[in-house]
């Protein structure tokens, strides 16, 4: 299975190293998107903090909107205020990512159940 974590889950694992965490990230295919990188580079403290971090990361392959992924996120982004769902642009492009490349959300925010409600093809995982 392909999981795409949220940025909650890199820094739940960062935050405690859950063995339970650790375990996923090394026996399932963990890819990252830009959003999610930018989201977890902007918390860092120290240079030093920002280079490891970016290290790990680069170590997990990255997935991204083409083209015709922003036209999706921008019909994801209408279809979920017109169903009254407000949620952060980033998560929005999370859940786009994940439908177009077939790959499940790993995250602990529940905005993604009311994404999930809206869009066909979200699948996720709840840790």
């Amino acid at each position: 299975m392909r999981l795409l974590p949220d940025s909650n889950i890199f820094i739940d694992y960062w935050k405690n190293k859950s063995e339970d965490l650790g375990y996923i990230f090394e026996s399932e295919d963990v890819v990252v998107c830009g959003v999610v990188r930018a989201e977890l580079l902007h918390g860092a403290i120290s240079e030093k903090h920002l280079r490891s971090m970016t290290a790990m990361l680069d170590a997990f392959d990255e997935e991204d909107l083409g083209i015709s992924g922003w036209q999706m996120l921008g019909e994801n982004l209408y279809k979920l205020r017109t169903h009254g769902i407000s949620v952060s642009f980033t998560d929005a492009v999370i859940a786009t990512i994940a439908i177009t490349k077939g790959i499940v959300v790993w995250t602990r925010d529940n905005h993604f159940k009311l994404i999930q409600s809206v869009l066909e093809g979200l699948e996720v995982k709840f840790s």
